[in-house]
């Protein structure tokens, strides 16, 4: 899984400015990879102006808050996109701006974008990508603080380790990360441990699940819904999780209702066997093999999808 990045190093070397975005409607894995990135560049390169961009985040755990740039700045910069599959998907439009733009990805590369692409399918997160690069700079260090973003990314991308993509590279990069002094255990928790608040709204989501046949689990939340919640539709789409631990469901899926036209629905799709971006792809979206989402869908279009997801179990 050894990547020729020497693309990348050159390009940090030549740009006094860095910009580092990552994709909309973010995951630990798209937050971990950019924070990651940029406190590594930040520790190695203490000259060099590092920005993280992106107005969204995630309530799984706290990230620093993004950076605010003019289009000047992202003009004269070396813009680093990663974890995004297609350039539509991009938490902020700016990076074409960039004088030189480089995708670091672990999604297919359906849509190729950028000067410089480094794409790899194999990889379970883009945490585990960055982590072979830095493993592989020996010049350069790796603190405790760019390791803590990593290992977030790569332990919520494979799901603790349990996704089909899991691979014994992925472990030993995960300890290679794990090496520099984090606290395991309380990653885990701050991760994973539910406040009351979140295991009630899970509570409510779980006596809220229908089937297909007792084998695609689904999740329909209205605005109704996510008022009595009181929780934003990309909040509620983290809780997607509920549904994975259930040995007879062989895909499961979330839909929130939009706000500003009630017609449309946004949706994750997950499965720990079943290919899905292939199906996101035809309906506005996209992703990993295993965990999709989906976008702008009406009511006939979620079941439409449902019963193709199920034609595949």
């Amino acid at each position: 899984m050894i990547m020729n990045c020497d693309a990348l190093s050159i390009s940090i070397e030549q740009f006094d400015t860095i910009t580092v975005f990552r994709h909309e409607h973010p995951d630990c894995d798209a937050l971990g990879s950019q924070w990651g990135l940029c406190t590594w560049l930040r520790d190695n390169f203490p000259e060099k102006k590092i920005y993280a961009l992106g107005s969204e985040t995630t309530d799984q755990t706290d990230f620093p808050k993004s950076d605010e740039v003019s289009d000047d700045i992202i003009r004269n910069s070396l813009a680093i996109v990663l974890d995004t599959g297609n350039a539509e998907r991009i938490d902020d439009k700016r990076s074409p701006l960039a004088r030189k733009v480089i995708k670091i990805d672990h999604h297919p590369n359906i849509e190729p974008f950028g000067d410089v692409i480094l794409v790899d399918t194999k990889a379970a997160a883009v945490c585990e990508i960055l982590g072979e690069y830095f493993l592989s700079r020996k010049d350069c260090k790796l603190s405790l603080m760019a390791a803590e973003y990593l290992y977030e990314g790569l332990l919520t991308d494979t799901l603790c380790y349990a996704t089909s993509n899991t691979t014994s590279h992925t472990l030993a990069i995960g300890s290679y990360i794990a090496s520099h002094g984090i606290n395991i255990a309380e990653i885990n928790r701050r991760l994973f441990d539910q406040d009351q608040k979140a295991f009630s709204i899970a509570s409510y989501i779980r006596a809220h699940i229908q089937t297909i046949n007792g084998r695609v689990a689904y999740c329909i939340l209205s605005c109704e819904d996510l008022k009595h919640l009181n929780i934003s539709a990309s909040s509620a789409r983290n809780f997607i999780n509920e549904m994975g631990h259930v040995k007879e469901f062989a895909a499961w899926c979330m839909f929130t209702q939009h706000t500003d036209n009630e017609k449309l629905y946004d949706g994750s799709l997950r499965s720990k066997t079943i290919c899905l971006n292939d199906l996101a792809a035809q309906y506005h979206g996209g992703g990993h093999p295993n965990a999709s989402g989906v976008k702008d869908l009406d009511e006939k279009m979620i079941d439409t999808l449902l019963d193709s997801i199920y034609s595949r179990v």
